[in-house]
């Protein structure tokens, strides 16, 4: 690829930018100065700017993990308990998490180090689908779940403002009802369900823009196959790397 595009792909600076270092004569490549800015350079070549080297960042990827119960999404925690990457080997635990399931939720967890993509898949403007299996203490009747449809009030964020939240779609199976959401707010089918009066038992997310679970095993993880994560980055419009 040309030079400035390395350069930029390798968070050095812009491709404008990189012209620039160019020009200035702090580029090397294969340990000669370089002064054409249309240099065509490949991986294995040597760049180097400033007298260090400077490689692009590996290709990106995405894993699905089938989350247990009673593990917490996050990197640590001050209380000890188990986080959803005490299950990852130690060459998947630089990525983030999309989309957070609280401690008692259980389900599809994505994990990517693609950073657009995991914008893109979580900031509510772009309207992901999520599905969700929930059982709740009693039945939902079909008023209270055109309710949710409808849009509920679910109490203050942690910045004191009131939000409201509605389900894309229910709907109704033997035990069990599903709930497609596209925000993805703190809690929020659970404190939905707390507005019209049901308490969760269970809560598990099957499928997330477009992907399912599947028959992953809970604890498990897998890398997504080629065609899955060209689902993921169609749902966003995100090209792969």
């Amino acid at each position: 690829m040309r030079i400035n595009k390395f350069l930029s792909l390798c968070g050095v600076a812009s491709r404008r930018a990189s012209d620039d270092l160019i020009r200035q004569g702090r580029v090397k490549v294969n340990g000669e100065v370089l002064n054409e800015l249309g240099r065509e350079v490949g991986e294995k070549d040597d760049v180097r700017v400033n007298g260090k080297r400077v490689q692009p960042p590996q290709k990106t990827s995405v894993i699905m993990f089938h989350k247990p119960a009673g593990c917490v999404c996050s990197a640590s925690d001050p209380q000890g308990r188990t986080t959803v990457y005490d299950y990852l080997p130690i060459e998947y635990r630089s990525m983030k998490y999309i989309g957070r399931l609280d401690l008692q939720s259980r389900g599809l967890l994505l994990f990517t180090d693609d950073g657009d993509l995991l914008y893109k898949l979580t900031h509510p403007k772009f309207e992901v689908p999520r599905s969700y299996y929930v059982w709740t203490t009693r039945p939902l009747s079909h008023a209270d779940a055109q309710k949710l449809v409808n849009g509920v009030e679910i109490g203050e964020n942690e910045k004191g403002v009131m939000e409201s939240a509605h389900a894309e779609e229910i709907f109704f199976d033997d035990g069990f009802f599903e709930m497609v959401l596209c925000e993805g707010k703190n809690r929020e089918i659970r404190r939905m369900l707390e507005q019209v009066g049901y308490t969760i038992r269970d809560l598990k997310r099957v499928a997330y823009a477009g992907l399912g679970l599947g028959n992953l095993p809970t604890g498990e993880f897998r890398k997504l196959t080629v065609a899955e994560e060209k689902i993921l980055r169609e749902a966003v419009e995100v090209d792969a790397e």
